[in-house]
């Protein structure tokens, strides 16, 4: 394999000399490639999202909302289905989860998240009033009939363990 002058480029934070295919590009259409090696552009953006995971959460979350023709469908509204079932509220910044249950997923996720209207779980809104919801992860456990709602939030309740609940069994 020869390799000419032109094709070998040093890393400014590895200082290793690579082969110009292995940068990122900078400006494709000029054919300009960035100064630091894919390998170390990788560990460093590993380490940035270890150093603050709830800034990257936040980050992603902005970034789907704000390219929505990369991401086909409404991610903030039609990811959760506006029927009945269980849900888990869980801190990613501390290990606080309230288990909840709710005739509509959906607005219950939108009242949850912009703390609307008179809160009957103190503990859970304060939470969210001092980190702010993104340091929050809503997840649906459980899609089910209004009838039995209550007895799988019961359940679960069980299951989880939660601290933020006030009706422990």
């Amino acid at each position: 394999m020869n390799i000419k002058k032109g094709e070998m480029k040093v890393c400014t934070r590895c200082g290793v000399e690579h082969p110009v295919e292995s940068y990122h590009y900078a400006n494709k259409a000029k054919g300009k490639r960035k100064t630091v090696c894919k390998d170390c552009s990788y560990l460093y953006a590993k380490e940035h999202i270890e150093k603050d995971p709830l800034a990257w959460h936040s980050y992603q979350k902005r970034y789907y909302s704000e390219n929505p023709e990369k991401y086909p469908g409404n991610h903030k509204n039609k990811k959760i289905p506006p029927v009945a079932g269980v849900y888990v509220i869980e801190c990613l910044l501390t290990d606080d989860k309230y288990v909840g249950c709710s005739r509509d997923l959906r607005h219950r996720k939108y009242q949850h998240s912009r703390n609307v209207g008179v809160s009957k779980n103190k503990p859970l809104a304060k939470l969210i009033k001092e980190y702010g919801w993104e340091a929050f992860d809503f997840r649906v456990i459980e899609e089910c009939d209004r009838e039995i709602m209550f007895e799988r939030e019961t359940h679960y309740i069980q299951i989880y363990q939660p601290n933020l609940n006030k009706n422990k069994v």
